[in-house]
């Protein structure tokens, strides 16, 4: 028997087979530039931002407003500003929105990966859940599903979303090891308010098997 430590992120025990939850693998992507570029991203914007509201509606009669504050902080993340800017600005340059969206997001991440604060560097993972929820839109691909089984499964995964942690159960998913991640983090707060235990395990993806 191998014995594993790490950082918890929820105390608590969990038993289940292993599930590991594989970061899709992105493939080379063709957009039909014919078709206006600029609409599409706004259909994208429209689709992902109804249904963070929808996430926020549910989450209101179930968590407190800390859950609410943080889907709410995504609603206003889709659509920053200076991201949209950017992205529009690529699209008139020739850019798909796919493509427009993605560098303009990924220009915004790479800027807090500089600041010196843990507070701000948490915060990256909110904007690429938050962000590549409208990238799924613009590929017409679902973005959020629930995660069932038959039997109470632990997750390991490469980093925790709150997006993801969101759609834990207990009933499906009895705990979960994270590969990098942090106590502050807004997903781990949601694991705490559903009582998920979770531990944060360098490498985690890599030494353990299903």
């Amino acid at each position: 028997m191998n014995y594993l430590s790490g950082l918890s992120i929820q105390n608590g025990i969990a038993y289940g087979k292993v599930h590991k939850l594989v970061p899709t693998t992105e493939s080379m992507i063709e957009f039909d530039l014919y078709i206006n570029q600029k609409e599409v991203l706004d259909q994208a914007l429209k689709l992902s931002t109804e249904a963070i509201e929808n996430t926020i509606k549910n989450s209101s009669s179930v968590f407190n407003d800390t859950v609410v504050m943080i889907f709410e902080a995504h609603k206003l993340m889709v659509k920053d500003p200076m991201l949209l800017q950017e992205a529009y600005q690529l699209i008139s340059e020739g850019k798909s929105a796919y493509e427009a969206y993605k560098t303009a997001a990924r220009n915004i991440i790479d800027q807090f990966k500089i600041l010196a604060s843990d507070y701000m560097k948490n915060r990256i993972i909110d904007i690429e859940d938050a962000t590549d929820r409208v990238l799924y839109a613009i590929q017409d691909t679902e973005y959020e599903t629930k995660l069932l089984f038959d039997k109470p499964r632990i997750l390991v995964l490469q980093e925790m979303k709150p997006s993801i942690i969101l759609n834990c159960d207990k009933e499906h998913v009895s705990g979960f090891i994270v590969q990098s991640g942090s106590y502050d983090q807004h997903a781990s707060y949601i694991a705490r308010s559903k009582g998920i235990p979770g531990i944060i395990i360098d490498e985690a993806m890599n030494i353990i098997d299903e």
